[in-house]
């Protein structure tokens, strides 16, 4: 009865350390590879009273330490691990591996007996040494704990080798999206669009993207972020709204970890839970690397992963595990109610089990599948033989192996899993049992297949391959995605509304033969259809559908029974053909397949636009080869890559000689700017337009009307597209134009001064006459018996005033005569009014006219010549005299100058004579225009040409009362035209 009680406490003693050891995984959950060895390590010393405990991991799973040693300090105080771990390397390597061994005390003195066991199959994961100075050591019931120990570690180590796999596999997605990323911002700018499948990618992956700049505190976030963090997309990120979604109980710890993150500007990595409004806790998981910017400042980039299935799916692990401590008559429902596939089989291969799970992809029973063959029955066919001879091989290695391969569910559909094996073996090490798990990577196949086939066609796109080959790909890549599937594009012709071959590698030929040509319409079976209304048509089966009618019997002859069309619109909405996909069997669309059509039928636009594009910029070649101008293309700052006939004809040089060559060398161009200058403004500006002087091949000099052309190209050259056109012949004729008015304003100076030659010669008479009569006046004071010589030099001097003031006068007669050159200098207009108000207040007295003045003080000086102007205010004045010689009442001429608006002096002449003609303020401008008896009709005409030319602008108003009243406005920083 004793040794009863005594086993049945044994039996106890057993049942709780074994139930300790199932325990461990538990504990483990997240830890590294590193933290799970030392706890096991510290509970077997506990349990099994060990003097030492080693593991050596084979390799490095996560970076923790490769070898991990206890002792028990109490005993061995003086003892080292390394040591311990040294004198153990025989059997720690594996080749050793025995229940029991008695060698000599590594960590003291003595002997002890040792237990090596294996972790994982054949040592893939490592080896457990256990030592104890106890002679029974290790019994029966200690071996089959160091064994559970050794198969929990094992299993622990792998699914945390398992873990880091699926972080590795999450950053290296992250590190493509970014790579795609940027070959779509390189190929152009439209393929902009494509970060749309980035967000579909990071959707499927539950992972959103962040970017957090700390010198400015701007946060961008993906859509994916937005749509974890449940804000709405036109939502400003902020620290603040991250905080809202915190849970409560996380707050204070993400806050810490944010704060630390914008004082260290150092990478993060944390989870935390988030709180939604409707009361959902997710889970998520942020990384961060940290950048410097442009500033030099901190940014930080990374990503939101939603762990909340992993987190979901932990739980379930860790409730199945309680269930499991509880009653192992549980164990089959917690293996049927976990999410996830699994099997069992026996050591010859042969499967003994799957999990309801599974039979319920599989949509049957285990009896049903048993009798169809076997799980090899709804392997893809595909995927048959290499499965088969995985499973040998792993059978025969007897080791743990990863394989993918598709499988068929129970809507007939196949996806991709992940399939794993475990051997379970018994004391001598022989496999009594196989487990293993079937994970659905369904959505990650997808996901990469997707990115590499889009990576391809747009490698294909900028590369420049032709329309065909990359509409061929597109098709073909749908039919690796879709299986089962024939896909083919059609291209609408606008001019005609028929749709042509474009691409159709697995359809019949004799079908797409028959359809080329098809004319667009509201029940032109898929293809027509869609084109002609602009969206999708889903046809489930050929068969039944009225849109099919009039080409049913042309698809069943060929085998197809299901036909969807996506028309291929262009980015301003346009229909470029229809993507279509059709199938030998009925056939419904489902999500999956809307999402690959949506994502193909956007790169076949970018192909068609593309190439059409193109075929525009071709075109523009040929027309710019046909243009007159010359026209050429230099590197900025730099040589000449292209040189059109017209620059080839209106030069001189071929375009081989001007290729590769300098412009300005080779044209030694004379430019009205220094280089530096020019370059300068061009950058600032995008563009520059004037004129250049240049020089043919043949020497002779042209003058060219030029216009310079910032473009920015995609790869960061910058390039001026520069234009020209010879304007020397209409420069020459411009010229004698000038010449030819400069002569006839001289020819009306010369008329003008004719008609007044009485005034002029009373005018000059004045000052002659005051002359004689002072030197006659001196004579007499120096003749006299006492000379008064203060009297006679006085009379000298106005006498000799009197002569310079009369030299003056014919000075300035003289000038209005001579036919010179035009010379600009500074003019002070105030003077040129008083000097003609001299000139001609001979004919003002004559017609009783009184000559009234306000001149403004301090007008700026301006630039012009003074003759020419002279001439304007001489002829606006005697145009007021003529007009008021023959009126009875008050006759007033009113000249007044002022400062104008926009740096302007502004000069008006004002009469009282007879008026402007009704109707015709501005024709009185117009050459040979006149409402004189005798005039010609050439006065304001030309006088209007000279103010113009000095940048000015001269107009006529009409007075109440009467009379009329001419304005001057001239610029006095501007310069004449």
């Amino acid at each position: 009865m004793e040794k009863t009680a005594d086993e049945v406490k044994r039996l106890q003693s057993c049942i709780n350390d074994l139930i300790s050891v199932l325990a461990l995984p538990a504990i483990w959950s997240g830890n590294e590879s590193g933290q799970m060895v030392g706890t096991l390590l510290d509970a077997l010393l506990g349990i099994l009273r060990l003097d030492f405990a080693c593991v050596r991991l084979n390799d490095s799973i996560d970076g923790s330490p490769t070898e991990v040693v206890r002792l028990t300090q109490r005993q061995h105080p003086s003892a080292r691990p390394q040591e311990v771990g040294r004198a153990l390397d025989r059997w720690l390597s594996g080749d050793q591996t025995t229940s029991r061994f008695l060698i000599p005390n590594p960590a003291g003195e003595g002997a002890v007996a040792i237990a090596s066991l294996s972790l994982g199959l054949q040592d893939k994961v490592g080896v457990l040494v256990a030592g104890s100075r106890r002679a029974d050591f290790p019994t029966d019931i200690e071996l089959l704990l160091l064994r559970v120990a050794a198969n929990q570690a094992a299993i622990g180590l792998q699914e945390a080798r398992r873990s880091g796999d699926q972080k590795r596999v999450a950053e290296a997605l992250e590190r493509r999206v970014a790579e795609r990323t940027g070959q779509l911002t390189d190929v152009n700018e439209e393929l902009r669009h494509i970060q749309a499948y980035l967000a579909e990618a990071q959707r499927l992956s539950h992972t959103g993207s962040f970017g957090w700049r700390l010198s400015t505190g701007e946060i961008l976030w993906s859509e994916e972020t937005f749509r974890i963090f449940e804000y709405d997309r036109t939502t400003k990120p902020s620290v603040e709204l991250v905080l809202q979604r915190v849970h409560p109980e996380d707050a204070a710890f993400v806050k810490q970890t944010i704060e630390r993150a914008s004082q260290d500007g150092k990478d993060f990595d944390f989870e935390h839970r988030l709180l939604m409004p409707d009361g959902f806790v997710k889970h998520v998981n942020v990384v961060a690397h940290a950048l410097s910017d442009e500033s030099g400042g901190i940014e930080f980039v990374g990503a939101v992963m939603d762990v909340t299935g992993q987190h979901q799916s932990r739980a379930a692990l860790e409730k199945a595990f309680g269930e499991i401590k509880k009653s192992e008559g549980r164990l089959q429902l917690v293996i049927d109610t976990i999410p996830g596939m699994v099997w069992s089989g026996l050591p010859d291969g042969t499967f003994d089990f799957v999990n309801e799970p599974w039979l319920r992809y599989l949509g049957c029973s285990w009896e049903e599948l048993s009798a169809r063959g076997g799980l090899v029955s709804v392997v893809h066919p595909d995927d048959v033989e290499e499965s088969v001879a995985r499973w040998e091989a792993t059978r025969a290695a007897g080791r743990h192996t990863d394989h993918e391969l598709r499988m068929r569910g129970a809507d007939g559909q196949y996806r991709w899993f992940l399939t794993r094996a475990l051997p379970l073996r018994d004391d001598l090490g022989n496999i009594i049992k196989w487990y293993g798990t079937a994970t659905d990577i369904e959505d990650r196949k997808r996901a990469e297949m997707l990115l590499g086939g889009e990576k391809r066609l747009l490698e294909m796109i900028a590369r420049g391959d032709s329309r065909a080959l990359i509409l061929d790909a597109l098709c073909r890549h749908v039919e690796e995605l879709a299986s089962g599937c024939l896909s083919s594009i059609l291209l609408l012709d606008p001019n005609t509304n028929r749709l042509r071959h474009g691409a159709a590698p697995s359809l019949p030929a004799e079908y797409s033969e028959a359809i080329d040509g098809l004319v667009i319409g509201p029940s032109v079976g898929s293809c027509g259809t869609a084109a002609y209304r602009g969206e999708p048509v889903i046809v489930s089966d050929i068969a039944t559908d009225p849109l099919w009618a009039d080409y049913r019997e042309l698809a069943l002859a060929h085998e197809l029974r299901a036909c969807w069309s996506t028309p291929i619109l262009s980015s301003a909405g346009k229909v470029l053909g229809t993507f279509a996909i059709y199938y030998r069997e009925p056939h419904s669309l489902n999500p999956q397949d809307s999402n690959v059509i949506g994502q193909i039928t956007h790169l076949a636009s970018i192909a068609l636009e593309r190439a059409q594009a193109a075929q525009a910029l071709q075109q523009q070649a040929n027309l710019l080869e046909q243009a007159h101008d010359a026209i050429m293309v230099w590197e900025f700052p730099g040589t000449i890559v292209y040189w059109n006939r017209g620059a080839e004809q209106l030069y001189g040089f071929s375009r081989e000689e001007a290729i590769g060559r300098l412009g300005h060398e080779l044209l030694h161009t004379e430019h009205p700017m220094a280089t530096p200058e020019f370059e300068a403004a061009l950058e600032r500006d995008g563009e520059w337009t004037g004129e250049l002087t240049h020089t043919t091949r043949d020497g002779r000099k042209i003058i060219v009307e030029t216009r310079h052309v910032m473009m920015r190209e995609t790869d960061g050259r910058r390039l001026v597209l520069e234009t020209n056109r010879d304007i020397t012949d209409r420069k020459r004729a411009a010229e004698a134009l000038r010449q030819a008015e400069a002569d006839l304003a001289h020819v009306s100076r010369v008329t003008m001064m004719g008609e007044l030659t009485a005034s002029l010669a009373h005018e000059v008479n004045q000052p002659i006459t005051a002359a004689v009569t002072n030197a006659n006046t001196c004579v007499r004071w120096l003749a006299g018996d006492a000379p008064n010589i203060q009297e006679a030099r006085d009379a000298a001097i106005r006498s000799a005033k009197d002569g310079t003031r009369a030299a003056d006068i014919i000075s300035r007669i003289r000038l209005l005569f001579e036919k010179g050159t035009l010379e600009r200098e500074l003019v002070d207009l105030n003077e040129v009014i008083r000097e003609i108000i001299i000139l001609l207040r001979s004919e003002t007295t004559r017609y009783s006219i009184s000559v009234r003045t306000e001149l403004g003080s301090a007008l700026p000086e301006l630039i012009g010549d003074h003759v020419q102007l002279q001439q304007v205010f001489m002829n606006l004045v005697l145009n007021g005299i003529d007009a008021m010689k023959d009126v009875d009442d008050k006759r007033e001429l009113f000249i007044k100058s002022e400062r104008w608006e926009d740096e302007q002096v502004l000069v008006s002449v004002r009469d009282t004579g007879i008026g402007l003609p009704p109707q015709q303020a501005d024709q009185i401008f117009d050459a040979f225009f006149t409402t004189k008896l005798h005039g010609t009709g050439m006065g304001l005409s030309i006088s209007r040409s000279i103010v113009e030319s000095h940048g000015g602008r001269l107009w006529a108003d009409g007075n109440s009362p009467p009379g009329a009243t001419f304005h001057i406005a001239l610029p006095t920083r501007v310069e004449a035209h």
